[in-house]
């Protein structure tokens, strides 16, 4: 049998183990029940081997849906078949297919050698960073060196994916981060605290070693992460470790976010250690005074910056999926469908420079939301404590003497019902002279564009996920569009966690007693302004569950006995 022979006869293995029956085993099983037949074929008709497909429940023509089943590609270029057969069980209905030209099946991920003694690590790069400035070339060059290829950066994270190889590679670069931080004062420098975050979130065992590369590599080439999917997932692969790329950098996307407070902790916990070096440098020898002022600049700043530094990266996932993945399209029972692949990378998201009709889309207020879940007591008494809080926060905020006139100046009601709307104290964000943040707004109508709440990351690809995390009910929103704008000005805004929603609260036009929205999610709340991001909206985009789709790459047939690969 020739190597070629070989692969093929893997391949049908692999896609048998999927399926649960047994390939080369004639068409008789094949054809009973529910079932659909896929192909991914190249535009002259080749077939496409280095891809997986997902077949997932109808979600308007975008992956992100339900998955149904998933499995590697069993059609080489001289399989006597045509099509993978995907069997679907009891589910009846239409579906959505979709691909991913990555080969690799998913496995969860668990760091295999976690740093247990923090401590002593930290100790290590304290010692680096205030040992009186003496550095060498490598340690600053680092993952974050200018003049990285892809090649070499996808090389990096695959080496420094190794237990303790990986760990000395972490405190080369959280030293190379701190002195940048601590010496040469590069606060403003997203760059630097991508790094911080990169090292540090490597300490979270689900996400670990794989996660810093990955961040790595979005935040040097994000145009080239479909190509970096690859080549790390075949890396991987080789060296042991079957890890779906996909999955892993689409979770990565919300994990990024959702681990800044723990990231930001290990931070804190870095700082008090510098601190400690200091105070006891400072007992023998004097001196010191403004190290540790800088320290305790850098722990006020740390939570904004590393917000900053963790949306950066969501974003940059989510736009390198959206260049990498086309859509999704639609099959019935019983039909095979072939998928011809573009030769350029399809954009799931298309912006206008210009409200489109189609981006009304008219709800039931009474329907329950989409994300909702019943209301329990723990979160009766949160809901409770938010309420007070709220109180508290805002007049911190207006007797804080770094709050900015612009806000101090509005009425106390305005700022303690936005105050309301978090899940905890929000930062103040001020802006420094010509900076400018990216900010985006989901809305139901033009009409909406001029209101307060705004985000750094798109939305996400679900209406269920958007309206869960960001706590946004019906009657306020349809949700059928958002926009693109910067900010400032105005010159000062609040960011922080947004807070949950009763369904059932007073008030309510249409109200569901039991029931909440969770939040989680990040906003930024940003006053009145006659100069306000809605005067500088630059693109309109259909929500992800509201944009048209048109399935021109797709062919779809009645399905043939014999054509699949059992």
């Amino acid at each position: 049998m020739n190597d070629e022979s070989m692969e093929f006869r893997a391949a049908q293995d692999a896609a048998a183990s999927q399926s649960g029956n047994a390939v080369r085993g004639g068409t008789a099983r094949c054809h009973e029940g529910n079932w659909i037949h896929v192909r991914y074929e190249y535009t002259e008709g080749d077939p496409v081997t280095d891809a997986t497909y997902v077949v997932q429940k109808p979600n308007n023509g975008r992956p992100g849906g339900e998955v149904l089943l998933e499995g590697v590609l069993s059609i080489g270029p001289n399989a006597p078949h045509d099509f993978v057969h995907v069997p679907l069980g009891d589910y009846s209905g239409e579906v959505e297919v979709f691909f991913i030209d990555d080969p690799t099946e998913p496995v969860a991920y668990i760091e295999e050698q976690p740093v247990e003694d923090e401590k002593g690590w930290f100790s290590r790069v304290v010692q680096g960073v205030l040992d009186g400035g003496e550095w060498i070339v490598e340690v600053a060059q680092g993952d974050f060196n200018e003049d990285m290829s892809t090649g070499q950066i996808v090389s990096n994270a695959l080496v420094t994916a190794i237990p303790v190889v990986d760990q000395v590679a972490d405190l080369r670069d959280l030293v190379a981060n701190g002195k940048f931080l601590i010496w040469d004062k590069r606060y403003n420098e997203i760059g630097v605290w991508v790094g911080v975050l990169a090292c540090l979130i490597g300490l979270v065992p689900s996400l670990g070693s794989l996660a810093k590369g990955a961040i790595k590599i979005i935040w040097r080439n994000a145009g080239e992460i479909g190509r970096a999917l690859i080549y790390i997932n075949k890396g991987l692969h080789l060296s042991g470790k079957k890890i779906n790329g996909y999955r892993f950098i689409r979770k990565l996307a919300d994990e990024v976010v959702a681990q800044v407070g723990f990231v930001n902790q290990k931070f804190g916990e870095l700082l008090d250690q510098m601190a400690g070096y200091i105070g006891r440098w400072q007992a023998r020898f004097g001196g010191g005074a403004e190290l540790l002022q800088t320290i305790e600049e850098l722990r006020g700043m740390s939570r904004v910056k590393l917000d900053e530094a963790a949306q950066e990266i969501a974003d940059r996932i989510r736009k390198g999926l959206d260049e990498f993945l086309g859509p999704a399209f639609r099959a019935q029972v019983g039909q095979s469908i072939i998928v011809r692949r573009a030769t350029a990378a399809l954009r799931r998201m298309t912006g206008h420079a210009s409200w489109q009709s189609t981006m009304t889309r008219p709800i039931d207020i009474e329907v329950l939301e989409a994300g909702a879940r019943p209301l329990n007591r723990a979160d009766g008494a949160n809901l409770l404590r938010l309420n007070q809080l709220a109180e508290r926060w805002c007049d911190d905020l207006i007797a804080d003497p770094r709050t900015p006139a612009s806000l101090k100046s509005l009425p106390r009601s305005v700022l303690l019902d936005s105050m309301k709307t978090f899940g905890a104290r929000p930062a103040l964000r001020t802006f420094a002279a010509g900076e400018k943040m990216t900010v985006y707004r989901v809305v139901g109508s033009e009409g909406q564009i001029p209101g307060g709440f705004w985000s750094r990351s798109i939305p996400p690809e679900t209406e269920d996920a958007w309206r869960s995390r960001d706590a946004v009910l019906n009657e306020w929103n349809d949700g059928g569009a958002f926009v693109k704008s910067t900010i400032p000005p105005p010159d000062a805004v609040l960011v922080g966690q947004i807070g949950p929603q009763d369904l059932g609260a007073p008030g309510r036009k249409a109200p569901k007693p039991g029931y909440m929205l969770e939040g989680g999610g990040e906003q930024i709340w940003v006053p009145r302004h006659a100069d306000g991001p809605a005067t500088r909206v630059s693109e309109y985009y259909h929500t992800p569950w509201n944009e048209p789709v048109s399935a021109t790459r797709s062919i779809v047939r009645a399905g043939q006995a014999g054509e699949c690969d059992l």
